[in-house]
């Protein structure tokens, strides 16, 4: 029951994240920034379908990869299935807050980026600990 909840949201999380990058990609200029000093001067840039691309094919790499080791361990009462769908859920929320802070960043607005730049360090803390959660159960607990 636990596997099909996480995986119904590890679903919805993975259509959610692709529509934000289909959405930020709409919103890029042509040299998109990704990358400031910390005085704020601009460091690094790529052309606006570079960064498409690349976003895109990192996301397919990743879902895929977790759909393939959900689809290998096809038992729905695994607690590795459960881990799956968590660490699915937070790779796509990093996923989605990262894209749309370099939007953000690409906006012609003047925003404190401190103000909410932190969103990408908690959703990707909490993806790496769904990982060694997801690692714990399937080495240890072995189910």
């Amino acid at each position: 029951m636990a596997a099909r909840f996480f995986g119904a949201l590890g679903a919805l999380a993975t259509i959610f994240s692709f529509f934000v990058l289909i959405i930020s990609y709409a919103n890029y200029p042509e040299d998109v920034l990704v990358y400031i000093n910390n005085s704020g001067d601009p460091v690094t840039y790529l052309s606006k379908s570079s960064m498409f691309y690349i976003a895109l094919a990192f996301y397919i790499i990743i879902n895929a990869t977790l759909l393939g080791l959900r689809k290998i361990q096809d038992d729905e009462k695994n607690m590795f299935q459960v881990g799956l769908g968590v660490t699915q859920i937070f790779f796509n929320m990093f996923f989605s807050s990262s894209v749309y802070f370099i939007n953000i960043l690409n906006s012609r607005e003047n925003f404190n980026y401190s103000n909410f730049g932190y969103l990408i360090y908690v959703t990707g803390v909490l993806l790496m600990v769904s990982i060694l959660i997801t690692a714990f159960v399937r080495i240890v607990l072995k189910k």
